[in-house]
């Protein structure tokens, strides 16, 4: 039997006398409880993960997971198809943008350029699913962005380069010598070689004579700065010289009247002299050369004769 004290407890057994005495012991039970109480618990826990939840535990929560699950991997298929039309629009940009890149004399972009630095795309670990499906899901848009974003980084490059090259292609083609800098009448066999008609010896004739009356307008045939202005101190008479950069050089001899001054800019079409017979000559005319890089070009080769003064000065006025 027991007899109970404050804090000590006692057991009187029948057959013989014994006194035992068990301290603390309603806190002894209650730990041993509790003790028991979680082990059982955490056996349940274990068997019913082991088997898939068959008691259904958290069933509920867990059905709203996997919804989301897929809820998430049907999202990330339709991304992945956006992203497709995505690459097939770049991949049509792309050829236009070598269309472009070859019209203002750029090379264009090969393949080797556009796949520099593919390389596979692992997923990472935190974005991984439970199941193998949604991993290949994730793996592929994946791939195809960072497939995206390499092929946009490099047309924008691309388009970089191009607006640099179309920059300085507007400064280059206004600076070529195109126009005939006056209307008159001129010989294609002008250049080179000939009988020097004062001299009368064989002499190199670095440029074309063009024919007209004196007075006849004289106008820049492109962009650049007046070099030289005034008297030449040789046969040429009253000359201008302008430097249109990029290597060319233009002259303009046998003037009667010079209206321009050295340091001047000029455009293509503006009217920088008059015509005359200054200098050595046997009749009114300018004698007009082109020089690239020091070397004498023929003028001819870079004559637009389908288009007079009259008609680009018009055309740039539209513009």
């Amino acid at each position: 039997m027991f007899r109970k004290n404050k804090h000590i407890t006692f057991y009187y057994a029948d057959k013989h006398l014994q006194i035992s005495e068990i301290k603390w012991f309603r806190l002894k039970l209650l730990t041993f409880i509790i003790g028991t109480v979680i082990v059982c618990l955490s056996i349940i826990l274990t068997v019913n993960y082991a088997y898939n939840n068959f008691l259904g535990l958290g069933h509920s929560k867990l059905k709203d997971v996997m919804k989301e699950n897929k809820l998430l991997q049907e999202q990330i298929v339709t991304m992945t198809a956006k992203m497709q039309e995505l690459e097939t629009t770049i991949h049509n940009l792309a050829e236009r943008g070598n269309e472009l890149r070859l019209s203002i004399d750029l090379p264009a972009i090969n393949e080797e350029v556009e796949i520099a630095g593919t390389g596979g795309a692992n997923v990472n670990d935190e974005f991984s699913f439970s199941s193998s499906n949604g991993s290949l899901v994730l793996g592929s848009a994946q791939k195809i962005l960072d497939k995206l974003t390499r092929d946009v980084k490099v047309q924008e490059q691309s388009y970089a380069q191009v607006i640099e090259k179309y920059e300085f292609n507007k400064k280059y083609f206004t600076s070529i010598p195109a126009l005939k800098p006056m209307q008159g009448f001129y010989s294609k066999n002008s250049f080179g070689l000939r009988i020097h008609p004062i001299l009368g010896i064989k002499k190199m004739h670095e440029g074309i004579d063009i024919i007209n009356d004196v007075g006849t307008p004289v106008v820049a045939t492109g962009d650049g700065v007046v070099q030289l202005a005034g008297h030449s101190g040789s046969g040429y008479g009253l000359i201008i010289v302008i430097n249109h950069g990029y290597g060319f050089q233009t002259i303009y001899a046998h003037l009667s009247k010079i209206l321009v001054k050295e340091g001047q800019r000029v455009k293509r079409g503006e009217m920088i002299a008059k015509s005359g017979r200054s200098g050595l000559v046997n009749g009114p005319h300018l004698h007009y050369e082109v020089r690239r890089n020091g070397v004498c070009q023929n003028p001819i080769d870079y004559f637009f004769d389908d288009i007079s003064i009259e008609e680009y000065r018009k055309q740039f006025a539209e513009k």
